[in-house]
């Protein structure tokens, strides 16, 4: 019997106690899960309006997120999901009209989930995106939310 999404995310989840392994596992099992073009992990850095595109999994090659970039916050999909919009659309630029990212890049389909350092504190975003139109199951929305939620247990403790 093949595995169910639960248990790749957790296989992918115990593949590594650091947080680049578990991310770039989660990112991998989501890309397969979602049939989503990138998954990513970005870091938000609000006071200067930047996310940071920390870790990628790309498996297109007419939509790519490369890793160790930077989007304009005020721009991207990911704020006005963070700011109440809905974690899951397959029409980003009419849902999103605002985010200029979302016209640029041609999103159609996103899903995005805030991440939070085990302290409570924002940290970024979850994320997944595609050109075309993705129909997307709600329990497989619903591991998504769960990967973030275990992503920022992996985050290292702030010193403030």
């Amino acid at each position: 019997m093949a595995p169910s999404a639960r248990e790749l995310l957790e296989q992918a989840a115990a593949s590594g106690a650091d947080l680049e392994t578990v991310a770039r596992g989660v990112l991998e099992r989501l890309a397969d899960l979602t049939g989503l073009s990138s998954t990513y992990l970005a870091e938000t850095r609000l006071i200067t309006d930047e996310q940071y595109i920390v870790f990628a999994c790309n498996r297109s090659d007419l939509f790519h997120i490369p890793e160790d970039v930077t989007l304009p916050w005020s721009e991207g999909v990911c704020r006005f999901v963070v700011e109440g919009g809905p974690h899951f659309t397959s029409d980003a630029q009419r849902q999103f009209p605002s985010s200029s990212v979302a016209r640029i890049l041609e999103i159609r389909t996103f899903v995005s989930y805030p991440v939070f350092t085990p302290e409570g504190r924002f940290f970024g975003t979850l994320c997944g995106a595609s050109k075309e139109p993705v129909d997307i199951r709600q329990e497989i929305l619903e591991l998504m939310r769960e990967c973030a939620l275990l992503i920022g247990k992996r985050l290292p403790a702030t010193t403030a």
